[in-house]
């Protein structure tokens, strides 16, 4: 492999996974990858369990941070870019590609600095602080959303979508279920919001009249609580910890309950999956709750705040959806108009072109 791209960024899986996904077509087309990634954000396992190599920084997240941390924090960064100074320096890389996450400004910073084009990859809605800051000095902003190109005026950005697995895009349309089937989700760690508030919604709806068909991805901390939760309340439901093929259960559900982070949206846009949406409240810059109402003006959700989304409120809105077919059939093809095939290898296109390596 003649060329070389370096990947900086991650802390959560939001930018973890797009940026394998990046990875992976840049590979296939014979591109070396290097992962610039935090010690203790989630690259520091998943990356090297892909194969690729990896530099470490110790660096830490500043925002909504107490004084104390944000002060170790700002401490930390001036070593964090030197050491990836040293590491693009020493890989001479074609482009330097960032995901997001406070990784990324160290890595965006050393391209800048050794005059190496660089990359952003801007997963949400609404971009984060980190970005806002690194996108006037980036080549190309690569945008998983359309709403977030207005986010950058005058800057070179453009929707490219955000990378999911093809299999997404192969699930059929909707063809609702007698009696309904609900899947809920809450993200690989599981959301306690939802945990505890969709057994009771339910509970309401089967005294309403209403059976359904309950499937419950819980994560691995709550799976048994809410196993037992949908027991004592004498309620059948498929509890899970994880989905290990999500576009399977995507795939056999009429509606779906989730939080909105920016993959769980692209994934319910390219399988065609109306939802019920409740952003996480503690989100930074409530960038959740930005996801979920890109996809509620397409048509594709109904969005109810943490607050709003009592157990009496969540199941109002769920019975109403699940008795109308033809409203879950119009919100899975709605939600369908915002996917957008292909982004990843869009994107590696995109870097190779802006590194001069087309």
């Amino acid at each position: 492999m003649s060329r070389r791209v370096v990947i900086a960024g991650g802390g959560t899986g939001g930018h973890v996974f797009p940026g394998l996904a990046v990875a992976r077509e840049l590979r296939s087309l014979e591109v070396e990858v290097h992962w610039l990634g935090a010690r203790r954000g989630l690259e520091a396992e998943l990356v090297p369990e892909r194969g690729l190599p990896i530099t470490l920084v110790d660096l830490e997240g500043i925002h909504a941070r107490n004084p104390a941390a944000a002060a170790r924090a700002v401490a930390l960064l001036p070593r964090a870019v030197i050491t990836a100074l040293r590491a693009v320096l020493r890989l001479g890389p074609t482009a330097v590609v960032g995901v997001g996450g406070y990784a990324s400004a160290a890595g965006l910073g050393a391209a800048g600095l050794l005059g190496i084009p660089s990359v952003l990859q801007e997963q949400n809605s609404i971009p984060g602080w980190t970005n806002r800051f690194l996108a006037p000095f980036a080549d190309l902003i690569c945008c998983g959303f359309e709403d977030a190109v207005g986010a950058f005026p005058s800057m070179p950005a453009e929707w490219t979508g955000n990378p999911v697995r093809a299999d997404f895009f192969e699930v059929p349309d909707v063809a609702p279920h007698d009696p309904p089937r609900l899947l809920i989700l809450g993200g690989s760690q599981g959301s306690l919001f939802l945990n505890r508030t969709l057994p009771r919604a339910l509970a309401a709806m089967r005294e309403a009249g209403l059976d359904v068909e309950i499937r419950h991805q819980a994560g691995v901390r709550w799976a048994e609580v809410v196993r037992t939760s949908y027991q004592d309340l004498k309620l059948e439901a498929t509890v899970t910890a994880f989905l290990a093929q999500p576009w399977k259960a995507l795939a056999e559900a009429d509606l779906v309950v989730a939080r909105s982070g920016a993959l769980t949206i692209s994934e319910l846009a390219a399988a065609g999956r109306g939802a019920l949406l409740v952003p996480f409240a503690a989100a930074a810059g409530n960038h959740q709750e930005y996801n979920a109402r890109s996809l509620e003006r397409a048509g594709g959700a109904l969005v109810l705040t943490e607050e709003e989304a009592s157990a009496k409120r969540v199941a109002e809105v769920l019975d109403r959806l699940l008795r109308d077919r033809e409203i879950l059939r119009t919100m899975g093809a709605r939600a369908r108009t915002m996917a957008l095939p292909g982004a990843a290898a869009r994107i590696a296109e995109r870097v190779l072109a802006v590194g001069g390596g087309a």
